[in-house]
């Protein structure tokens, strides 16, 4: 293969999915399925604001809230200093922080850099790598975890992005085998590995297969927030078969709500994680009250990077007081409570 270092269309594209998965045009706005969920309101919850413990662990480690920045950016000149952002604040909050692609890695080494200098200065951040599965068959797990150890990640992502593949222009739609290389993978790295989607969720089939492969975690990342289809689609000319295909598909894929219950019915020898179309922390609760172990915010995030670490840093301060408020508005003490606690309904 050749160095994707040599492609000029890698930096047009990285910039592209930035602007046009800030787009209001790119959201799947109504489809999240959590618009139908409710938490109980409990007028006495026999409790102190204060005494709410929002604090949960995740693999070994503990962290404020089961809040983590979603995978988003990496690998091109733009995503350094917006990754430094957000790794700084991760830092600070005590947030885990899901990295953007590292394709790019693979077959360039100085992309690596982005990764040292971030660490020099944010040596106490959580990561996650991440590595699609289309890459992630042609890869030794030697190569992978080359890419976690540059990192100092605290466990690997592979995500899924089928529909994503298709519509993409540069896309490799091949997945055949996928199953196998996550299964290698989680038997040979020496480090969690957790599978993702990136917007269109999983079906209980796939899910019931995930079981057999070894991995920690499965985030769902349903249908509800960035619909990568329609950022594609955007990125296609007018009157393009790509074009038209993307706005045929603009709604594909299963909403995060019924892709979370299906998951935590169908798990078995992983943890159900949970991201797509996350605005608030309201709605975090409201996935961690259903079940969820962790929850990820991808778009608010990245917005709120681009207009500087001051406004990223209030942003998280917010979710995390919303989120500690759903907690006591159903009298929940800790997380733990407010799943075990019938704390919600779901509405028609």
């Amino acid at each position: 293969m050749s160095s994707m270092s040599s492609d000029p269309s890698f930096e047009s594209r990285k910039a592209d999915h930035i602007r046009l998965a800030l787009d209001p045009r790119a959201q799947a706005h109504g489809t999240s399925g959590l618009d139908r969920v409710r938490l109980v309101h409990e007028a006495l919850p026999e409790l102190d604001f204060a005494q709410v413990d929002p604090g949960v662990r995740f693999f070994s480690d503990r962290s404020a809230t089961p809040m983590f920045v979603s995978s988003m950016t990496a690998g091109h000149a733009a995503s350094g200093n917006l990754n430094l952002i957000m790794a700084r604040v991760c830092e600070k909050r005590n947030w885990p922080m899901g990295v953007g692609s590292q394709r790019r890695e693979l077959f360039d080494s100085n992309a690596s850099r982005e990764w040292t200098e971030i660490r020099k200065q944010v040596k106490g951040a959580r990561f996650f790598g991440n590595i699609g599965v289309a890459q992630l068959i042609r890869t030794t797990t030697g190569d992978i975890r080359r890419l976690a150890d540059a990192l100092e990640a605290t466990a690997m992502i592979v995500h899924a992005n089928p529909l994503q593949e298709c519509l993409q222009p540069e896309g490799t739609p091949e997945f055949a085998g996928g199953l196998r290389a996550i299964e290698r993978l989680a038997r040979e790295l020496d480090r969690p590995v957790m599978v993702k989607e990136t917007g269109c969720g999983f079906s209980g089939r796939t899910l019931e297969r995930l079981n057999e492969t070894g991995v920690a975690v499965v985030d769902v990342s349903g249908l509800g927030g960035t619909h990568w289809g329609r950022v594609e689609g955007g990125r296609s000319e007018v009157g393009s078969k790509l074009r038209g295909a993307a706005e045929t598909y603009r709604d594909w894929g299963i909403g995060t709500v019924d892709s979370l219950l299906t998951a935590l019915r169908a798990a078995r020898r992983y943890e159900v994680w949970a991201s797509g179309g996350v605005r608030s922390g309201l709605d975090a609760a409201k996935l961690a009250a259903l079940g969820a172990a962790m929850v990820g915010i991808a778009k608010p995030v990245m917005e709120a990077a681009l207009d500087g670490e001051g406004a990223l840093d209030a942003l998280l301060e917010r979710f995390e007081y919303e989120f500690k408020m759903a907690l006591f508005c159903t009298g929940s003490r800790t997380v733990a409570e407010l799943r075990e606690g019938n704390a919600w309904e779901l509405t028609k």
